[in-house]
């Protein structure tokens, strides 16, 4: 057990609920369990509610990274704190809600006293009132933001992400109690032109600063290389009448290797689960129902589960030992589908070693399968030497390389489709 990393040893043992593993790292490897921090989904009455009381779970534009519904937090401070209290610890949380650009459009809108359809007026209204009634309620515009740079780039005329950035901090201005007893409108501090304009400089010098950004140019070379896989994953889904989805997770990570210089764990992860599911993925329905409009979708599906990559990294911050559950907002049902297809249910931090190691919904059977395709695929790959490669590489990631990729496997595709297009005809 002392060779294997405390974090992929305590990570087994309880998605497993091995209770010898935990006595033995209880026993003789308790103190490298300072640097970890866990977070365990139940629906144990005594664990914390993950809606703190705020009624988030009743919203359906709002979506839990978590399954919760109570979680347990474990931690270095919690278990001394509960040591000293006879088992009771006080665990530190934040928690914010993140926006996808659709979402934050409508919420720009809103603010300008545009008309929108009122389903999406009262969806708007619906999450603002939750910040009027809990002050402490975070916005997160990173996410939206991220993704909408994009825009600008393509068309720097574009002031979308702009005028969206400019409202969401126009809310630091608004009268709360005022809207909350009557959220029909809004009453700012000042006119609302001028609130504008005084916002107008800083927004503008923050979103040149994510355009330069090298954290947001890694977002988009991953978004760009999930793109690749999911177009890998089309051409192997439609390469035979009835697909073998085994063999598809083996391809697909085979090609994460070669081509993305990384695996690509929560992607596949999220992958087999849309192969798999009783109940079907709609996210994944452009690919396995061959949409006309698929080689668009998928660079739009690659984004989303971009977010979903973006929320991991919310959900592992911390200050002084603090826990963060973050909440996604949004109004496609595809993507809510998929998250809620996939909550974690166990996620457990390596801040030490900034690893971060998550268990999804019938995690126990993808694992039996990722095993297999270890033992098939990954033999010769998982030397220290290699291993190390690929984080570096993971970290230097280009965006031209990726979007490169992205181009050769529209154009297999292509082919691919015109070839069993003229097999038809024959």
């Amino acid at each position: 057990m002392p060779d294997i990393p405390i974090a992929d040893a305590l990570f087994a043992a309880l998605l497993s609920h091995d209770k010898d593993a935990l006595d033995a790292i209880e026993s003789h490897r308790a103190a490298e369990c300072a640097r970890l921090r866990a977070v365990i989904c139940t629906d144990d009455p005594g664990a914390i509610d993950l809606d703190l009381g705020f009624s988030l779970s009743s919203s359906e534009s709002v979506t839990s990274f978590f399954e919760g519904p109570r979680a347990f937090f474990m931690s270095a401070g919690a278990s001394v704190q509960a040591r000293l209290t006879g088992g009771r610890s006080n665990a530190l949380i934040d928690f914010s809600l993140s926006f996808d650009s659709n979402f934050a459009e409508k919420m720009r809108a809103a603010i300008a006293s545009e008309n929108i359809q009122q389903a999406d007026r009262d969806r708007v209204n619906e999450i603002l009132m939750l910040k009027a009634r809990n002050r402490n309620v975070q916005f997160d515009v990173l996410p939206f933001l991220i993704e909408n740079t994009r825009l600008t780039r393509d068309n720097p005329d574009n002031e979308r992400p702009l005028n969206t950035l400019i409202a969401f901090r126009m809310l630091d201005h608004l009268d709360w109690d005022a809207f909350r007893d009557d959220p029909s409108h809004f009453v700012f501090a000042v006119p609302c032109e001028e609130l504008k304009a005084s916002l107008r400089p800083d927004a503008e010098a923050y979103l040149a600063e994510l355009r330069a950004s090298e954290h947001v140019i890694h977002h988009e070379a991953k978004s760009a290389g999930t793109q690749a896989l999911l177009l890998k994953f089309a051409r192997l889904w439609h390469e035979n009448r009835k697909p073998d989805k085994k063999r598809i997770l083996h391809e697909l990570l085979r090609f994460s290797i070669h081509k993305l210089g990384a695996i690509s764990l929560t992607e596949l992860r999220l992958i087999w689960s849309g192969m798999n599911s009783d109940l079907g993925s709609p996210f994944f329905g452009p690919i396995t129902g061959r949409s006309k409009t698929m080689l668009k979708e998928i660079r739009g599906m690659a984004w989303d589960m971009t977010l979903l990559r973006v929320m991991e990294q919310v959900a592992t911050a911390s200050q002084f030992g603090s826990f963060f559950i973050p909440y996604f907002v949004s109004i496609d049902s595809r993507w809510r589908h998929l998250l809620r297809l996939n909550p974690v249910r166990l996620m457990l931090v390596d801040d030490a070693d900034r690893r971060v190691l998550s268990a999804r919904a019938d995690e126990l059977a993808f694992q039996r399968v990722w095993q297999e395709c270890q033992q098939t695929v990954l033999q010769a790959e998982m030397t220290p030497e290699k291993i190390e490669a690929r984080r570096r590489s993971a970290q230097t990631i280009r965006l031209d390389a990726m979007q490169q990729l992205v181009v050769e496997e529209e154009s297999g595709w292509l082919e691919q489709a015109l070839q069993q297009s003229q097999n038809k005809t024959r």
